[in-house]
């Protein structure tokens, strides 16, 4: 069932990126005279439902910029650094994920983004504390009003296989949360 999950993911965000795929690429645009990161930070607030617990809400802070390692020919890549906290029914997370984004247009001063990501994971889980190498994908879209920024995201985290207490394996999870942020 989690390979079946992991391929039908795999597949779709392949799917929406297949635009970005043909046409020459730009690798490491941060040295061109004209690069902006186009900073954006975020609050976030949404639901976190993790694999062994009731859902509940989860908070957190993203910083967001154009990537500075690879662009594609179409659209932009958006590297998202986000940290996120969820406690609910003993057991808290902490998240530090950094998932790049292939964005594109949708309609006027509205994009959609998909993309994979890897992050880091503490859980706390009957005061047993566990470390955990996380990788994600997930989808976001980003609505700009002058330096005013609003937006949704939904992600999928699946955590390495460790026992975080109570018997329980790993900490996989998903994430659905909106977003209000500042351009600079």
């Amino acid at each position: 069932m989690k390979i079946a999950r992991i391929l039908i993911t795999a597949a779709l965000a392949t799917t929406a990126a297949a635009p970005a795929l043909a046409g020459e690429w730009k690798f490491l645009p941060i040295l061109d005279k004209g690069y902006s990161p186009a900073f954006v930070a975020s609050v976030t607030g949404g639901l976190m439902d993790p694999k062994h617990v009731d859902s509940g809400t989860a908070w957190g802070l993203e910083l967001a910029m154009n990537c500075g390692l690879l662009q594609t020919p179409t659209g932009v890549v958006r590297t998202k650094l986000s940290y996120n906290r969820f406690d609910n029914d003993g057991l808290k997370l902490q998240t530090v994920e950094l998932n790049p984004r292939w964005t594109t247009p949708i309609a006027q001063n509205l994009t959609l983004g998909v993309g994979p990501g890897i992050g880091w994971v503490k859980s706390d889980a009957g005061g047993r504390t566990t470390d955990m190498f996380a990788w994600q994908v997930g989808a976001d879209l980003d609505y700009r009003m002058n330096n005013l920024n609003l937006g949704l995201g939904a992600r999928w985290q699946d955590t390495t296989d460790k026992n975080i207490g109570g018997g329980h394996h790993g900490a996989d999870n998903w994430l659905v949360q909106a977003k209000v942020g500042v351009a600079f």
